[in-house]
């Protein structure tokens, strides 16, 4: 009887003991969690480039520029001798321009001007957090400005996005009538949405720590996310065409945000589904029927 009252005594005791640490624990390692994976999920993705600029053509000309905040972007640039038309490739996040070299290739050849570049935090340009869309978009007027100078009017300056590249042409497009005509291939509709199903794939955590990662994310680095929603600002974009590329087997961008950016962009917008088709795969799955519909819809919409 006497031993398992002492029994009892030292459970009490250890649980005594034991309650704070579990309380301040806790909260520490979630926050501990949360940190790391903001900083994964915003970290620079910079590397060299897996293709040789020469095999998009062999008048590649290095290219850099310097954005309104500070950092310089670096790619290449594919000059014509008629100088009419340019076409800017804008890859998705974690990727570089390599990504696009041979949509980039297949444009060149049709006459197309062509920069295939980095954006910040991406291959060679100077390393950045990843906003996913927020700041980038100013690389997407530091472009702009170099078209100018070089003396391509804007309407005659072509945007093709890779998922958060298309997404940011489109953000930037809304804000910006210089941004005239746009190819978005797997943008997303809807960040916030999108990164509740995401982050937990990608983090393999609970969902219970999205919120604090994106917590982590705005505090700690300065990403905020919760008004990347493309499909809010979408109906500002106005008369400008776009040609919207999406495939229906896309497990990163369900297609309904798509579905959902089309209406809100209303009727200059023309959706292409590509059925079967996974997340940014259309040029793969299909490269002539893809450098078709592009041509042809700059064709008809560059002045």
């Amino acid at each position: 009887m006497e031993s398992s009252s002492r029994r009892r005594s030292l459970v009490i005791r250890l649980g005594r003991w034991l309650a704070p640490a579990i309380l301040v624990t806790l909260p520490v390692g979630y926050t501990g969690i949360s940190l790391f994976s903001a900083d994964l999920l915003t970290r620079t993705n910079n590397r060299p480039p897996r293709v040789n600029p020469l095999a998009v053509g062999r008048d590649a000309r290095g290219w850099s520029v310097r954005t309104e905040d500070g950092l310089t972007l670096r790619g290449w640039y594919y000059p014509t001798p008629s100088h009419r038309r340019l076409v800017v490739l804008v890859h998705g996040m974690g990727e570089s321009w390599d990504v696009m070299a041979g949509l980039g290739r297949d444009l060149h050849a049709r006459g197309y001007d062509l920069l295939l570049f980095d954006l910040r935090g991406h291959g060679r340009s100077d390393p950045a957090r990843l906003t996913m869309g927020r700041r980038e978009r100013a690389d997407v007027r530091a472009v702009l400005a170099w078209a100018r100078a070089q003396g391509f009017d804007p309407g005659r300056v072509g945007w093709i996005g890779q998922s958060m590249g298309a997404s940011t042409v489109l953000m930037e497009g809304v804000d910006n009538p210089d941004v005239r005509l746009a190819v978005l291939d797997s943008p997303y509709g809807d960040l916030p949405e999108l990164l509740d199903s995401q982050l937990t794939r990608h983090s393999h955590l609970p969902g219970f720590f999205n919120p604090g990662i994106l917590l982590a994310a705005h505090q700690a680095y300065g990403v905020r996310t919760d008004d990347l929603v493309p499909i809010r600002l979408a109906s500002h974009w106005g008369d400008r065409p776009v040609l919207l590329i999406h495939g229906e087997a896309d497990t990163t961008v369900p297609i309904q945000q798509a579905y959902a950016l089309r209406r809100s962009l209303g009727p200059s917008c023309r959706l292409v589904p590509i059925p079967g088709v996974e997340h940014v795969e259309a040029y793969r799955s299909n490269p002539r029927k893809y450098v078709a519909l592009v041509h042809n819809f700059l064709q008809n919409h560059m002045h």
